[in-house]
């Protein structure tokens, strides 16, 4: 009886660690972003191009400089948008900044745990 008391308790304790697991992982979500988010680097100062669409079936360019959007094109052509996006980025590689696309971003959230 004792032995049938501590095996159920064992059984617990696998299945809360195991769900544990699960909601850790479960927690983390992936964007898949494609072609249309480029990072730039120069020392530690960092600037970022996407492309974005509205409602309204309209894309942006939207650069990011010192932490504030700058909109510098949009269309009803994605390709138009993509243009914007590869001259702004031509021109900061041509002043020595390092530039990269972002095929995917991860962002987690820590399940509590017991202490």
């Amino acid at each position: 009886m004792l032995q049938n008391k501590i095996s159920k308790a064992l059984k617990i304790k696998a299945l809360v660690s195991a769900m544990m697991s699960v909601l850790f992982f479960s927690s983390l979500s992936l964007a898949d972003i494609g072609n249309s988010l480029v990072l730039c680097k120069n020392n530690k100062v960092v600037r970022t191009l996407r492309v974005e669409f509205g409602q309204d079936q309209k894309c942006r360019t939207i650069y990011n400089k010192q932490g504030v959007d700058q909109l510098i094109g949009s269309g009803q052509n994605p390709g138009s948008c993509e243009e914007f996006l590869s001259g702004v980025r031509k021109n900061l590689e041509e002043a020595k900044w390092n530039c990269r696309e972002v095929k995917e971003a991860r962002s987690s959230n820590l399940a509590p745990t017991e202490q």
